[in-house]
């Protein structure tokens, strides 16, 4: 993904969405080292809007703190689990699609209870792999 297209999303989706979930602006945005993550554009973005939400700082090499990347290891065994496989990108599309939309909350909320434990873990490993 380009840098322009990113912004993009980030002041057109999370921008209003940060602003409804925590209007007093204490909100914290996770993302990773990715090149469009960190491209001067988006870095000055974040700067201009400090006093919306805070961008957390990333460690290098430390994938243990994302919690997507559960979401993402959920989904890519229930699309494999699927069968027939998907014919074409519409239906890879429209399946992803709908997991998505049929994750469970509960696995959303037991990942951001465990991020202490996530954070604890890297910091006592000194940022290499954990168990997470």
């Amino acid at each position: 993904m380009k840098a322009a297209n990113y912004l993009h999303i980030i002041a057109d989706h999370l921008q209003p969405y940060m602003a409804f979930v925590l209007p007093t602006g204490n909100g914290i945005f996770q993302q990773n080292n990715a090149s469009c993550h960190k491209a001067r554009i988006v870095l000055e973005w974040f700067e201009e809007h400090t006093d919306e939400f805070h961008l957390m700082s990333w460690p290098p090499n430390s994938p243990d703190l994302n919690p997507m990347e559960h979401i993402w290891d959920v989904m890519e065994r229930q699309l494999r689990a699927q069968t027939p496989p998907c014919p074409n990108i519409s239906t890879l599309r429209g399946r992803c699609s709908e997991i998505w939309y049929n994750l469970s909350p509960v696995m959303y909320q037991k990942l951001v209870a465990s991020m202490p434990i996530r954070v604890a873990a890297v910091l006592k490993t000194k940022g290499g792999a954990t168990r997470y």
